[in-house]
This record gives C-alpha cells, structure tokens and sequence, in this order.
C-alpha cells in the first residue's frame, strides 16, 4: 500500500485513482478507512469528484449572498403578509354576523 499512501500518511494520486475506480462499498478497506478520518483526504476526494482543481474554493450558487438575502426578505414579506391576512380574516369572523 505505500505507494497508494504518501509519508504523512494521506492518499497519494494513484491512491485516489484507486479509491475512485473502486465500485461503491468495494474500495480498498485501508484507503475506505483512511479518508473516513482524514479530512485534508475527504476534501481532496469530494474536490476531485466535483471536477474541481485541489485546494479551490467551494462553488457558490449562481445567485450568490444577494440572492439569498433577497429570497429571505421576500420570504419574511410574505410571512407577514400571510399572518395580518389571517387576523383580519379572524377579526370579520367575530364580528357579529360575520363576512
């Protein structure tokens, strides 16, 4: 296994190829258990599956941090919105007579 295993003892290029070749639940026992510790090596391997370079920053969201604000704030609006509705609904329900 040394050459699947660099020094440190994290997973090696041909470590990776090995543990990604692998089909699902058949991946060597020592590199399956090694990256099921190492967080450097799980990063590396979901790097490596999402088809990014090592080391890169994770993806944001086409939207970005403005986005998601603006969904939040339109979201609480709305929240509001909903709830005066219902009390003013509530409030012609106990009048006498109703609607």
């Amino acid at each position: 296994m040394s050459a699947l295993v660099d020094a440190r003892g994290c997973l090696t290029p041909a470590g990776m190829a090995a543990l990604q070749s692998a089909p699902v639940g058949q991946a060597p026992a020592e590199l399956a258990q090694h990256v099921a510790t190492c967080p450097r090596c799980q990063a590396r391997l979901l790097a490596a599956s999402a088809g990014r370079p090592p080391g890169a920053p994770p993806r944001r969201d086409a939207l970005g941090a403005a986005g998601r604000l603006w969904r939040s704030v339109a979201f609480m609006v709305a929240a509001l919105v909903l709830a005066l509705l219902a009390l003013v609904v509530i409030g012609w329900l106990q009048r006498p007579g109703g609607l």
